[in-house]
């Protein structure tokens, strides 16, 4: 595994002298339009900043995400960085004018390595290590196919990982992704590494070839909002309710493969799953797939799809507060934790993968 470990690279922020941008954090409460308000702009304003462009209506923030602010005479500038994705905003008033557009940063990027022993829950161990609910999770999400229970860590397990610092104009501005993590897993220390492919990427060791699970991840992305409960509070009912499934959060649009070889026996709306589809498998078991953005114009009853074949994108339809893929599990009409039965990467990385760990 030392070959899958990246050498930590290195940036110094440039001067304060040098800089024209001020980073601002986050506080709680905050939003777009509070942030706006905050940085002089009229309720006219703010309506033109959202309406220049839709991003700019669903851009997520969190308390570990700085903005940069720029003033001069009759000008101020803006930066924003959405929490979860790669979206990246420049708002700009300059006199009477009002621009805002998406644009890609040229960030500059170290890595911090972080390390400690676990002490209550496996999550509250590692924030106390690192205040980034986001760092936090994307930790976790390394090993939510490695553990069953919250009883497979034990009270001092070590862990470690290094995570991306984000840098733009010489400023921190926010975390980016976690790349090689290591727990202690019922005494064994369990390392595992992100693998980029294409615009995803999962979270990986060699031993994760050899798993025998039925079915691939019908994502490209590991990232996981909520797992199978069976007893949970429904964000928006409000009222205990099985969560009978694990939600990948994802942005809008992300392709939806199917996980192994099926048939489809059923799709179509309704009010709770929005836009869904369930496959019927070869192993008696089917797959179901809730709240999709669009079903594939192929689909339709009694259709043959093959492993990691779209099938649909990830949507927000139906009961529902954030784009994600519900996706559920169901062996002998009773619906199971579907990470008892998932590999940790989709089928068309499996060859991918297979050649990374030949070469090393």
């Amino acid at each position: 595994m030392s070959a899958f470990f990246l050498a930590l690279t290195s940036y110094q922020p440039a001067q304060a002298s040098a800089n024209t941008f001020t980073a601002k954090p986050v506080r709680l409460g905050d939003n777009l339009l509070s942030i706006l308000r905050q940085q002089g702009f009229s309720e006219k304003e703010r309506e033109q900043v959202l309406a220049a462009d839709k991003g700019l209506r669903t851009l997520f923030l969190t308390l570990d995400t700085r903005y940069l602010v720029r003033r001069s005479p009759g000008e101020v500038e803006l930066r924003m960085f959405d929490s979860q994705t790669s979206d990246a905003f420049r708002i700009l008033k300059k006199g009477p004018s009002i621009q805002a557009q998406a644009y890609k940063p040229n960030y500059k990027i170290s890595l911090t390595r972080v390390e400690g022993r676990v002490y209550g829950s496996l999550l509250g161990s590692v924030l106390a290590k690192i205040n980034s609910n986001w760092v936090a999770t994307r930790f976790m999400d390394a090993y939510v196919f490695d553990m069953t229970s919250s009883r497979d860590v034990a009270r001092g397990a070590r862990f470690w990982f290094t995570v991306e610092k984000k840098y733009e104009a010489g400023q921190f501005v926010k975390y980016g992704e976690v790349l090689q993590t290591s727990l202690e897993i019922d005494g064994a220390s369990v390392q595992k590494r992100f693998v980029r492919y294409k615009d995803g990427g999962v979270f990986f060791s060699a031993q994760d070839l050899s798993d025998e699970k039925p079915f691939y991840a019908p994502v490209e992305y590991i990232k996981v909002a909520s797992r199978f409960k069976p007893n949970r509070l429904h964000p928006i009912t409000k009222r205990l309710q099985p969560h009978l499934g694990i939600d990948f959060e994802l942005p809008t649009g992300d392709p939806v493969f199917a996980p192994r070889k099926g048939i489809v026996v059923r799709y179509g709306n309704n009010r709770a799953a929005g836009n869904y589809i369930v496959l019927l498998h070869s192993n008696g078991m089917e797959t179901s797939y809730n709240h999709l953005h669009r079903i594939d114009k192929r689909i339709r009853q009694g259709l043959k799809v093959s492993a990691g074949e779209k099938i649909g994108e990830v949507g927000c339809t139906g009961y529902c507060t954030r784009a994600h893929l519900h996706f559920a599990v169901k062996k002998k009409g009773r619906m199971v934790d579907p990470v008892k039965y998932i590999k940790a990467y989709p089928q068309q990385m499996q060859e991918f993968l297979e050649e990374r760990v030949a070469s090393n």
